[in-house]
């Protein structure tokens, strides 16, 4: 395939690119061709949420410029397991944590299902087997660090009021108040909202934000009124949406300004769980319960996940 790095990214993607779709519906689809393990299954999925395309381009790119400058590949056709393996382990080598490490080896699974998805409907008669060439690395990251402290920042609030830009500061006040995901409080449109309702645990009213999550999970989260009208207002002229780099980057610089540690958007997704988890313990919910309710209002598919964030 000739063209850029993106531009081979792009041509790959669309392969795999099953945006709106059922994840529940595909999975059901694999198993009645004969997939029986989780990894299995997961070689007949496509990807069905933005962000984890917007995360599996991202790696996808990194590794054909790898390729390129280790090995002289310029055609994303021509990767190998062995080539994957390779940025597999340099990423290793540079000390990733071992959650980011899973996330780059994933990534690498699902090129693989788009490069079989290109080679069949173009009749290449080219098979990619990447499998046992990232279950190797895989193998390897078990050394690497695991996280196991908190993220939330020491005081949010301060961060998000010091963010430059009203632009990120809104974005930022979006995942502070709700905790959203990065990628659920941008390219927010109007239809999204859901209007103005009081919340039953906190007992304020709040604005509430239709949105899609990892997996095309749906739920709505809640915003304060001020917040809501902010984002009302710019939406009244078109999307609400923002560049995730230079937000971070103003996040970073907030963090340093109010002399808190750099958590990244991340951060203030912990901060609002570990309150909603007090605001829910003060209406006598048990621990599961209140594990639960956190679980869901954050498009978490395991309460497991969500235990991570209330340390």
């Amino acid at each position: 395939m000739r063209g850029s790095v993106a531009y081979q990214v792009q041509s790959v993607y669309e392969y795999v690119s099953e945006i709106g779709t059922s994840k529940h519906e595909q999975k059901s689809v694999a198993r009645s061709n004969g997939a029986k393990t989780w990894h299995q299954i997961g070689k007949h999925l496509g990807v069905m949420s933005y962000s984890t395309g917007d995360a599996y381009r991202d790696v996808w790119r990194q590794v054909l410029k790898f390729a390129k400058e280790q090995f002289g590949i310029k055609d994303i056709e021509k990767l190998s397991g062995s080539h994957l393996k390779a940025f597999l382990l340099k990423k290793i080598d540079g000390g990733v944590a071992h959650a980011t490490h899973a996330q780059y080896a994933a990534a690498c699974e699902k090129l693989e299902v788009a490069l079989n998805r290109l080679a069949q409907i173009n009749k290449t008669e080219h098979v990619y087997e990447f499998s046992a060439s990232i279950k190797e690395a895989r193998s390897e990251a078990s050394s690497l660090k695991r996280f196991e402290g908190s993220r939330a920042y020491v005081n949010p609030d301060s961060l998000v009021q010091s963010v430059d830009s009203d632009i990120f500061q809104l974005a930022a006040a979006i995942q502070r108040e709700s905790g959203a995901r990065i990628s659920e409080a941008n390219h927010i449109n109007k239809e999204q909202l859901r209007g103005i309702r009081r919340d039953i645990y906190s007992g304020k009213e709040k604005g509430w934000i239709h949105v899609e999550g990892k997996g095309g999970k749906k739920r709505e989260i809640a915003v304060s009124l001020t917040t809501y009208t902010r984002l009302q207002q710019i939406l009244s002229n078109g999307r609400f949406e923002f560049d995730k780099d230079a937000y971070r980057n103003a996040l970073e610089k907030a963090a340093e300004l109010t002399g808190q540690s750099y958590e990244g958007s991340h951060g203030l997704r912990w901060s609002w769980a570990q309150e909603r988890h007090a605001i829910l313990q003060q209406h006598c919910l048990t621990y599961e319960q209140t594990l639960s309710r956190i679980s869901q209002e954050m498009g978490h598919e395991r309460g497991d996940i969500t235990e991570h964030y209330l340390r």
